[in-house]
């Protein structure tokens, strides 16, 4: 899909500042009288989509990786606004909460604009292309909004692209924020009827929003609202998760694992969504998804670490060797040609962005999709929500997971004649809510490393601080704290609106109360990230147990 991603409209629509949420028209042209042709709307959809490329593999990375447990800074990244979200030292100051909110408002914007002008039957657009238009800016302003959200709770809501509409808001509910987001999704799924997964769209056009990835996107954001503080109608929210996640159909997961980032399967079976990436597009300054920039894979001289790395070993010896995502998903040592020898890496490296058949170059030229929703997510998802809804796992719950499990280890429907594990010791089968809880978190960290969803999984979980307190590295467990549940609103928007106030444990904030009580600190070690306290600290490399005890 290089034509949506190549460039922001020439002719944009609106602009959010980067400074506060005053929308400001940047062309003189009357937006009835620029929507001219079907080109013309097609071409300003590609402007909200472009609005993902820099946020999603730059800054959202980042802040979300870096603030986990499982990731730190390297050498090449130790100090400023990286270095202090590695240590949980960072302030509304940091560049990257203040990038994450001003990148998201900037595509919201955009899609707002967007939006209010199809809307208008003067507008010389067929009405084909107004209904797909809609819909895929529908669901990018959704998922901008479903981003921010767990990163800094309550967020000014503006749907309108009218010029006062952002000026002088307040921080809106985080329950009415969600709401708008179902809303967006619903009503994208809705207009995308005759797109409904990506062989709809012509070659040229592969990868933009489907209807099936609306509904994907709908089932993730059902079960992350059943779980936060406030939600109502939690059993509702729990059974539209796996409504919506029934829905995903003609979807399949990849028999290798890492074929979901080989640079010739950008838009793979398993594939609902993805950020597109081209050579030459810039990308901060370097081109190409930052994700490989971040693996930083540029020389086999173990003592140069890329900017974001695995935090501890533990986390690669938590797999067990026959599970092929261990492998996926790390790179622990690595052949030189150059000097023809084998090197081991104290820490491994994230071998999900890195080119096997070009390690060296690939941290800055790599054309890789960056991985926004895969099958395996929405497999898990209703796994997870199906569990949560009747405080047990049943059937489709098993075989929702077990799916998973049999790819990771080659075996069932997925078998290559190749695995030494046995068909019965990977499904799963008679655990308890807690002990089918416990193997689903486990899972999700198996399946996603470095895909920029830990962070958030252990927000949801409210698992954050016991979890992040294990880990020595960068000084995490003496850092962390009740207010890193959420982010700091940027410093510089609450200088422009006072009407935006402070998160708790900022400064300047009124809050009294944390946001979240860390059930996982004050619960036990069944309240936890997967693992218990004396689980995490031993290594798991041969001898880890595929079944929990």
């Amino acid at each position: 899909m290089k034509k949506i991603f190549l460039l922001f409209t020439t002719l944009s629509l609106v602009i959010n500042s980067c400074n506060s949420l005053d929308v400001i028209p940047l062309s003189a042209l009357d937006q009835r009288d620029f929507f001219k042709s079907d080109k013309d709307a097609i071409l300003a959809v590609n402007g909200v989509y472009a609005t993902e490329v820099d946020n999603e593999s730059v800054v959202i990375a980042y802040l979300v990786d870096l603030a986990s447990d499982a990731s730190k800074s390297g050498a090449t990244m130790l100090g400023g606004s990286g270095g202090s979200l590695s240590t949980l030292l960072y302030d509304a100051t940091n560049a990257y909460p203040y990038w994450a909110w001003a990148g998201s408002y900037y595509g919201i914007s955009n899609a707002n604009a967007l939006i209010d002008a199809l809307a208008n039957p003067a507008t010389n657009v067929s009405d084909g292309i107004r209904r797909r238009v809609t819909g895929e800016a529908k669901f990018l302003r959704a998922f901008h909004y479903f981003q921010i959200v767990p990163l800094f709770g309550e967020v000014p809501l503006v749907i309108s692209s009218d010029i006062d509409a952002g000026v002088g808001t307040t921080r809106a509910n985080v329950n009415d924020v969600y709401a708008q987001i179902v809303t967006d999704l619903r009503s994208s799924a809705e207009n995308l009827s005759d797109y409904r997964a990506r062989e709809n769209y012509s070659t040229d056009d592969q990868g933009r929003v489907t209807q099936q990835a609306a509904y994907g996107m709908l089932s993730k954001v059902y079960l992350y609202w059943a779980q936060t503080d406030g939600a109502t109608n939690v059993e509702a929210k729990l059974d539209s998760a796996v409504y919506f996640a029934n829905l995903v159909t003609g979807y399949e997961l990849e028999e290798n694992f890492h074929a979901n980032w080989d640079k010739n399967n950008r838009y793979g079976k398993e594939s609902l969504f993805a950020i597109n990436y081209v050579i030459s597009q810039e990308s901060y300054g370097d081109g190409g998804n930052h994700l490989t920039h971040c693996a930083f894979f540029t020389t086999y001289n173990d003592t140069l670490t890329p900017h974001v790395i695995v935090s501890d070993r533990t986390f690669y010896d938590r797999f067990d060797h026959r599970d092929q995502r261990k492998e996926g998903s790390f790179l622990a040592d690595v052949w030189n040609p150059e000097e023809n020898v084998h090197v081991y890496y104290t820490l491994p490296r994230y071998q999900k962005y890195i080119d096997p058949e070009n390690r060296v170059a690939s941290a800055y030229n790599r054309e890789l999709n960056a991985t926004v929703l895969r099958y395996a997510d929405v497999l898990l998802i209703k796994a997870e929500a199906i569990n949560e809804r009747y405080h047990a796992p049943n059937a489709e719950a098993y075989d929702a997971i077990n799916k998973v499990r049999r790819r990771a280890y080659k075996v069932g429907e997925f078998d290559d004649g190749q695995s030494t594990v046995d068909l019965s010791e990977v499904n799963l089968s008679n655990l308890d809510y807690l002990a089918f809880r416990k193997q689903l978190r486990r899972e999700r960290f198996y399946e996603f490393v470095y895909e920029q969803q830990r962070w958030y999984d252990l927000v949801r979980w409210k698992v954050l601080i016991k979890t992040v307190r294990r880990v020595t590295a960068a000084q995490k467990n003496e850092h962390v704290q009740a207010k890193h549940y959420r982010f700091p609103v940027p410093q510089p928007d609450r200088d422009l609106n006072p009407a935006l106030t402070q998160n708790y444990g900022y400064d300047a904030s009124s809050v009294a109360s944390a946001p979240y009580a860390d059930a996982g600190y004050e619960g036990g070690p069944e309240n936890n990230d997967g693992w218990t306290d004396e689980e995490a600290k031993y290594l798991y490399e041969h001898i880890s147990p595929i079944k929990p005890n």
